[in-house]
């Protein structure tokens, strides 16, 4: 594990859509007693990094192909949807953008400083990858990089549900008192995200976002199972608890 000196900052900047079960405050708390850093607090991060023509540059992040990275001229139809989703702050479901792509927009739209320190990005928009060997872009919780992305979408759709909750019906599942899978509207989304947010923090102060142990918040959940006993309940283990105190005491 490499050393965080390599990789110092200061500040985070934190982007954050307005979503319900999300109190920007509170995180913004939550990250300060973590990090025992400044936290710079900003709204919805493309209405703040607005310019002209910005809507078709998202436009062509989009994920045309589910088995293959493909990139193509958006119609006007996409680009005023997407003047839309930036000026009303909602999502559209089933539109997927290929995360590497949007977090190089992103990165184009961060100011010297932000680049420098640690810029966070919580969103609603649905963020995929393509992974060397794998031949379907999966649906990402989070996205560790410059700037660093904590989906909404990717929260709810991205880890795996039972293969039984699948095929149970409408009222087979409302009925399931043992399994609960995330919501869009969820009152355990907000522990998700502090997780989440962790889990960038050790990116950039390791390079290691993620923990092979069990009930660790930094565990990398593929389902949702695990996502509600170690990102929503869970709490970092010792050697990560060691590593924050000594990055507080820096």
């Amino acid at each position: 594990m490499n050393s965080w000196i390599e990789l110092p900052f200061e500040k985070i900047f934190l982007y954050t859509e307005e979503h319900d079960d999300l109190n920007p405050r509170r995180l913004k708390k939550f990250l300060k007693e973590k990090v025992s850093c400044d936290v710079v607090l900003k709204g919805d991060f493309f209405q703040e990094k607005y310019h002209e023509g910005l809507e078709e540059r998202i436009a062509e992040t989009r994920v045309r192909e589910k088995t293959k990275r493909v990139f193509l001229k958006p119609l006007p139809k996409e680009i005023e949807i997407e003047n839309k989703i930036i000026k009303d702050g909602r999502n559209i479901s089933g539109i997927i953008y290929d995360g590497i792509a949007l977090t190089a927009l992103m990165r184009d739209l961060l100011d010297r400083e932000e680049k420098r320190e640690h810029t966070v990005v919580i969103t609603k928009r649905s963020l995929g990858t393509l992974e060397m060997n794998e031949n379907r872009y999966h649906v990402r919780a989070v996205l560790a990089s410059v700037p660093s992305s904590v989906s909404i979408t990717g929260i709810v759709e991205g880890p795996a549900k039972p293969r039984a909750y699948y095929l149970a019906g409408k009222k087979e599942k409302e009925n399931t008192s043992d399994f609960r899978p995330m919501q869009y509207s969820d009152e355990r989304m907000e522990s998700a995200v502090r997780s989440y947010l962790i889990q960038t923090i050790f990116w950039r102060l390791t390079g290691a976002p993620f923990c092979s142990k069990k009930g660790c918040r930094l565990y990398n959940s593929h389902w949702q199972k695990e996502l509600m006993d170690y990102q929503v309940k869970g709490e970092l283990c010792g050697d990560h608890e060691d590593i924050l105190r000594c990055f507080r005491e820096r």
